[in-house]
């Protein structure tokens, strides 16, 4: 009689409770669930922050509201891959979007947007975050494979030993774990990704912002706006632009921000520190819609009372290591604008990716690790330049962008088979990876574009930041005449001399 192959114990150390590393341990822990699987994976999680997912969504979360992100095809198909995770956790914390508005001024441009008949909802990132968690809580929470360990710190990797150093933020005590797998889905500032930096030569990374400053409040919707819509605001106010997003409850997310070289010369209405007064320039300056007194004033406390917020960037050229046994996911490998609304997609999708990898090569991880940057690298770039030069930090060639994206949509929709699609148009398509995507907009001759613009300005910016460039006193006209007219009686001297 045969006796059962030994089942291998693989210990997977998930560093961060965000949508990536929150579906990739559902998907790992339904591995386990597979019959004559020779490896059992046995995942730890490490949160620095608390455990969303024990808030009561109706009462306690609703003080923990953040940001509204885009969650479309790539993130749906991701998230439908553990079976029962949409339709019993998430389906509800969302708003589907179906109609857009466009606002130059107080003039609306309105387009549909279930032509095409794809999927998009529009969430608040911890809810969908809280979702999730609440998903582990009742289906993973019990298992013996599984434990998850919030408010605590990942402090260390010691990818030599794999093993990471912890320490729980209550009783501030530390300890090793030693790991098979390590996940960095740890954020922008990832504690993980260091390591990859010591111990690859070769391993490429570049850490900035978006380049733009911002601040989002959440009021009650205006009855113009439409609960199912997504308005744009470009040049809502004197140098700055915006986005009001549906949410849940009767509720929007109005996000206002202007280009960091602009901040200076923004309205001084939006950077006092007194509520009357930003109320009062709101009113009489924001056209799009209106909102009651005390809506406005509700807006104008919120705004006053949060900080200028700015968002990072990340470059990587590799998303994993063999030696260091490490992955990376979600902001910690492709950080990026919200601009597009694809960061969470790309997110979920990574740890849909990584599983389908496992599935290819029967869990070996040294065909997996090195497949997975393979195939993720150039996805994770192309969101993050798709995100930053889709748009142009002039706002002058933005709007320009903008009107010949309308025509090429225009024509397109004539004339099929003759004009191709706006690349913008696509995103979020189940169809289209990014990386075509971005292939598609260079070709169309907007990234590159853009790309030369906003490097310029960004770099001159920095110039004069950093003082690195200074700015010269203006000459006084009659002194700058003077010594021209001098320059040139020496000249005419000389020539009579000769």
């Amino acid at each position: 009689m045969c006796k059962p192959t030994q089942s291998e114990i693989r210990r997977v150390i998930i560093a961060g409770a965000g949508p990536a590393g929150l579906l990739l341990q559902a998907l790992l822990m339904n591995r386990n669930k597979k019959p004559n699987s020779h490896v059992t994976y046995d995942v730890t999680l490490i949160e620095s922050r608390q455990d969303l997912g024990k808030l009561d969504p109706k009462t306690e979360l609703q003080a923990h509201r953040s940001w509204m992100i885009g969650l479309a095809g790539h993130g749906l198909a991701a998230v439908r891959s553990v079976p029962g995770l949409y339709d019993e956790y998430l389906k509800e914390v969302g708003v589907e979007l179906t109609e857009g508005s466009l606002f130059m001024g107080a003039k609306e441009m309105k387009f549909n947007m279930t032509e095409e008949q794809q999927e998009n909802f529009i969430v608040d990132r911890n809810f969908i975050v809280a979702a999730l968690a609440r998903y582990a809580c009742d289906n993973l929470r019990e298992n013996e494979h599984y434990t998850s360990r919030y408010d605590t710190e990942m402090l260390y990797v010691d990818y030599a030993n794999h093993r990471v150093l912890i320490r729980d933020k209550e009783t501030k005590q530390e300890e090793y774990l030693p790991y098979d797998l390590l996940v960095g889905a740890d954020g922008i500032r990832s504690t993980v990704r260091e390591a990859m930096v010591k111990r690859h030569f070769d391993f490429e990374l570049e850490v900035t912002d978006i380049f733009n400053t911002f601040k989002a409040v959440h009021i009650k919707k205006p009855e113009a706006i439409s609960p199912t819509s997504i308005s744009l605001l470009p040049n809502c106010l004197p140098k700055m632009n915006g986005i009001c997003l549906p949410e849940t409850g009767d509720v929007v997310n109005l996000s206002i921000g202007v280009s960091r070289n602009e901040f200076d010369v923004m309205p001084e209405g939006m950077k006092s520190d007194d509520p009357t007064v930003v109320a009062k320039y709101f009113q009489e300056n924001f056209k799009a819609f209106k909102l009651s007194e005390e809506e406005y004033l509700d807006f104008a406390v919120q705004w006053v009372n949060q900080r200028w917020n700015r968002t990072g960037m990340v470059h990587c050229n590799m998303y994993s290591s063999l030696p260091c046994k490490i992955v990376l996911m979600g902001d910690a490998a492709h950080a990026t604008s919200p601009s597009i609304g694809m960061g969470m997609n790309t997110a979920l999708r990574d740890a849909q990716k990584f599983n389908e990898l496992l599935d290819k090569f029967d869990d070996d991880l040294e065909k997996a690790l090195p497949q997975y940057s393979t195939d993720r690298v150039p996805e994770g770039n192309a969101l993050s330049d798709l995100a930053l030069h889709t748009y142009c930090f002039d706002s002058s060639v933005s709007v320009k962008t903008m009107i010949k994206g309308a025509i090429r949509t225009q024509l397109h929709r004539m004339f099929p088979s003759l004009i191709q699609d706006q690349a913008g148009n696509l995103i979020g398509r189940v169809e289209y990876k990014l990386a075509e995507l971005y292939q598609m907009a260079m070709e169309q001759g907007i990234i590159s574009k853009h790309r030369e613009i906003n490097n310029r300005i960004r770099q001159e910016f920095f110039e004069r930041q950093t003082g690195m460039i200074k700015e010269k006193p203006k000459s006084v006209p009659l002194l700058k005449y003077a010594m021209i007219a001098g320059l040139i009686s020496c000249g005419v001297a000389i020539f009579i001399n000769k």
